[in-house]
Formats: structure tokens, C-alpha cells, sequence
């Protein structure tokens, strides 16, 4: 009965979700490589996925809720603590954001003089 649902909400938000969710798999497999990343951090989703393959499980199945999705929680917080707590500006360079600068010239260019000066000793 549920699929009748699904499938059609699934094909009218795939094209929306897909991009976004193959751009953050990319991200996420890029910062785990990154050396420049703490070791801790990078450990984290590998060490998520083999919890996610190995048949014991911290919260037992017969749980109603979380005993059948404490594989995915797990495997999203590995990633949300991997997003969060990585450096900023290695962030930045594999999500492609530009540079945020903090220079007047870069913030308004018509708000700067540009000249020289010479020092005269009196």
C-alpha cells in the first residue's frame, strides 16, 4: 500500500535530492582522503560503514525504531561530525566555495585610493 506513495514521491524528488546528495558523497569521499583533515575525523565514516556491515549491533533489532535504523544514524552522525568539525578552508577548496576575504579592496573597489607615499626627514 505504501508504495503507491512512494514511487511516484520519489520520481518528483530525485532530480531535486540526487545532485545534492551525489555532491556531498563526493565531498565526504575527498575530505576522508585529505591529509590536511585530523586522522580522528577521516577514521570516522569507515569505521561507520564497517559498524553498518558487521552483524552486531549496539541497539538490538527488536527495538520498534531506532533498533532498525541505529545503522544509519550512526552512519549520519559519522558524517555530520566529518562536515562540522573539519578545517574550514579545506571546507571550502573541495565544496568549491570561492575565498571569503576580509580586504576593503575585494569588499568595494571604488572606496580605495590607490597612491604612494615618500617619507621626508626633516
Amino acid at each position: 500500500m505504501w508504495h503507491r506513495l512512494a514511487f511516484p514521491l520519489l520520481y518528483f524528488l530525485a532530480p531535486r535530492l540526487l545532485p545534492k546528495i551525489i555532491r556531498n558523497l563526493r565531498l565526504v569521499w575527498r575530505l576522508t582522503w585529505d591529509k590536511r583533515v585530523p586522522m580522528v575525523l577521516r577514521a570516522l565514516v569507515p569505521l561507520a560503514i564497517l559498524y553498518a556491515l558487521s552483524p552486531f549491533d549496539l541497539i538490538r533489532d527488536r527495538i520498534p525504531i531506532v533498533g532498525r535504523f541505529d545503522d544509519l544514524i550512526i552512519m549520519g552522525f559519522a558524517v555530520l561530525f566529518l562536515l562540522k568539525l573539519s578545517p574550514q578552508h579545506v571546507l571550502d577548496e573541495h565544496s568549491g566555495r570561492p575565498k571569503v576575504s576580509n580586504r576593503p579592496e575585494d569588499k568595494d573597489p571604488s572606496k580605495v585610493v590607490d597612491g604612494t607615499s615618500k617619507l621626508i626627514d626633516d
